[in-house]
């Protein structure tokens, strides 16, 4: 049976209320809900793959309920907050870290050097990150690393003179608020969620991947559960640009059609090149889902149809052609919600579906 708030579940918000789920608000991802019901409804089992893994809502409700799963990611960012929020942790470890830490007296120990990224901050609240950062590189255990890094990037959006708006970052300013403070209690209360959470399944693989290159052994998956970047849409690289340069020395993997820098593509359907291009790469994606899906294994895609200045492309309905060439069989189409199209947020041109598309490998 759908649910009656499907149009809900295809984001991210009913997140903000879970434990652990919500240690990182990642406005692109989809509820824990979403999964559970897909998991009951269709009796899938494992293990389950998400090769758009984000910062893990698949794994960790499949972890949830005691089953294997698999994700990758192209984003060292969401890599991280993948790893940190469905591992199994040692909490008397955590708190010895953090009773350590709450001991520190944040001091100046050197300077980012990226000037656009300074002056996004308050020049006491970037001193204080950059300590704290440098101390996190010194934890020997890797699990608590991660989790106080992931902690600490959450404190970093927080204290940020910017505001995330659609695919860009735009200066604000804040009242001041104390990154020790924030820190520490960030680290607090996820300690608390894994002291009241127990998740029955174990950890899952998680690989720092490109989609269209990375596939599971053939015939080794029970059902995948994801959801691509949308067609023309940016902020996969661009928001997440300042946790990216402060954080982590290695760039995101630029997805060509994703970014719309497409190059030179093969005319089809009088489609535009950027869009040409996407569905090019998400035919290698579904191409790798298949090979790696067990015979009657199901595949459920979460996408939106692009909205591009002149027009609204549908991008369910070429999909769901495409993986039909690939061999996959269409059980269903669920149209979740509608999603206007505005060319250049002043003109209406038109909605898109936001769906998801069950396929089965036969």
């Amino acid at each position: 049976m759908i649910p009656p708030n499907l149009y809900e579940l295809v984001t991210f918000v009913p997140n903000k209320t879970e434990p652990i789920h919500n240690w990182f608000y990642y406005k692109e991802g989809y509820a824990r809900e979403l999964v559970l019901w897909l998991v009951k409804d269709y009796n899938l089992e494992g293990p389950i793959f998400d090769p758009f893994g984000g910062v893990g809502t698949t794994l960790l409700a499949a972890k949830e309920i005691g089953l294997e799963s698999i994700g990758t990611d192209v984003s060292p960012l969401t890599v991280l907050a993948s790893r940190a929020k469905t591992r199994n942790y040692d909490i008397d470890l955590l708190k010895k870290a953090l009773d350590e830490f709450a001991l520190l007296k944040p001091q100046m120990v050197g300077k980012f050097p990226n000037k656009k990224i300074r002056e996004l901050f308050r020049a006491e609240n970037l001193d204080d990150i950059y300590f704290y950062f440098q101390e996190i590189k010194k934890i020997s255990d890797e699990r608590t690393q991660d989790l106080f890094l992931l902690a600490l990037v959450d404190t970093t959006g927080r204290v940020a003179n910017v505001m995330k708006t659609g695919g860009s970052l735009r200066k604000i300013k804040k009242r001041f608020m104390s990154v020790k403070k924030l820190f520490l209690g960030k680290i607090k209360k996820m300690i608390i969620d894994l002291e009241r959470t127990h998740y029955a399944g174990p950890e899952p693989l998680i690989v720092q991947e490109d989609a269209r290159l990375y596939c599971p052994e053939p015939n080794s998956v029970g059902a995948i559960i994801t959801s691509p970047p949308y067609l023309n849409k940016i902020e996969y690289t661009s928001v997440y640009k300042m946790e990216l340069g402060l954080f982590f020395e290695e760039q995101e993997t630029r997805l060509r059609a994703y970014v719309s820098d497409a190059p030179n593509v093969e005319p089809r359907d009088g489609l535009p090149s950027i869009a040409v291009a996407y569905f090019d790469d998400m035919k290698k994606v579904m191409l790798n889902m298949f090979t790696a899906l067990k015979p009657k294994g199901k595949a459920f895609i979460i996408v939106a149809g692009g909205c591009l200045p002149d027009r609204v492309i549908e991008s369910d309905d070429i999909l769901i052609k495409d993986a039909k060439e690939i061999g996959f069989e269409l059980v269903e189409k669920i149209v979740a919600r509608k999603i206007s199209c505005m060319s250049f947020r002043t003109q209406r041109i038109g909605s898109v579906n936001e769906s998801i598309i069950v396929l089965e490998k036969p």
